[in-house]
């Protein structure tokens, strides 16, 4: 869904995104030069504003000085935020709702409903888009607007993923990759460095990919079996889910030697360090295969 080419297309409008960020973070700074209130939502603010420009080709406005606190955006994010809680007292702490009714199911279903309703408002305003006679033709179109013109239920699954899917992880990542060049300075001071000498993006790809080895937003990869399988003497049954738990896998000295610390250069240099040493699905953040995440390139 997300080839490289698809988001290099989009590269202007995520490079003026990320500017309008820095800025945003510089209005809102106090006078001992820290950021005031939960930087996580700032992040998130800037998360939806990329997600929104791939998947609907335009802005959002999310960093509007005037934004109220009850706006759509704000209540898209607490909203993700609600979902993402919600599922995981459901789906993984011992609950009876599938048998009755509870009041965490019932304020699942009220998040859920809500997070419906602005995935359909993002698809209408689409179609209004698409309908509009001022259409730029030069202007790169977002992903929904591409799939309304195949399959207008599609357009909206696919709204429904990226807002939910898109935000939270897109932001944690690098919320995590900018607290691990923090505190490293000496990686920072290298990173800064390359960004100055051109626009080649070696070592800050090897900072995010170190970040994510360090700390994945997805724990694991879960699959279901669709047949029986024998594996080192071990019987697999059909219909099980088996769940590979690469966060652990990230860590394990014997794929990644000093595996606590953040070293960025195991993913450009040769040596006892190299990720090279270790086993091709060590290290799977976005998952493999068909089912992998959409946000590998993005």
């Amino acid at each position: 869904m997300l080839p490289p080419k698809t988001v290099k297309r989009h590269t202007k409008i995520l490079d003026e995104i990320a500017l309008d960020m820095v800025e945003h973070l510089k209005r809102i700074r106090n006078k001992d030069n820290k950021i005031k209130g939960e930087f996580d939502i700032h992040m998130n603010m800037w998360a939806l504003e990329c997600v929104g420009a791939l998947a609907f080709g335009g802005r959002l406005n999310c960093f509007d000085p005037d934004l109220p606190e009850n706006s759509l955006m704000r209540r898209m994010i607490h909203c993700v935020h609600e979902t993402l809680a919600l599922s995981n007292e459901l789906d993984f702490k011992p609950n009876v709702w599938r048998y009755i009714s509870t009041p965490t199911f019932r304020n699942a279903m009220k998040v859920y409903a809500e997070h419906e309703r602005h995935s359909k408002y993002f698809v209408e305003r689409a179609k209004e888009k698409l309908k509009s006679p001022n259409q730029n033709p030069d202007e790169e179109r977002g992903m929904v607007e591409k799939l309304l013109e195949v399959d207008e239920n599609i357009a909206a699954v696919t709204a429904s993923d990226m807002l939910l899917a898109g935000i939270d992880t897109v932001a944690h990542s690098v919320i995590s990759t900018l607290y691990y060049l923090a505190s490293n300075p000496d990686k920072q001071h290298k990173l800064r460095e390359e960004s100055i000498a051109g626009d080649q993006k070696v070592y800050l790809k090897a900072c995010i990919k170190e970040s994510l080895r360090l700390r994945s937003i997805a724990f694991a990869n879960l699959r279901l079996t669709t047949r029986e399988y024998n594996l080192m003497s071990y019987r697999i049954p059909k219909n099980v889910y088996v769940v590979a738990f690469h966060n652990h896998m990230c860590l394990m000295e014997n794929q990644f030697p000093r595996p606590h610390e953040y070293i960025p250069e195991r993913w450009i240099e040769k040596g006892p360090l190299s990720h090279r040493n270790a086993h091709p699905f060590a290290y799977s953040p976005f998952g493999f295969g068909t089912r992998n995440c959409i946000g590998n390139y993005y």
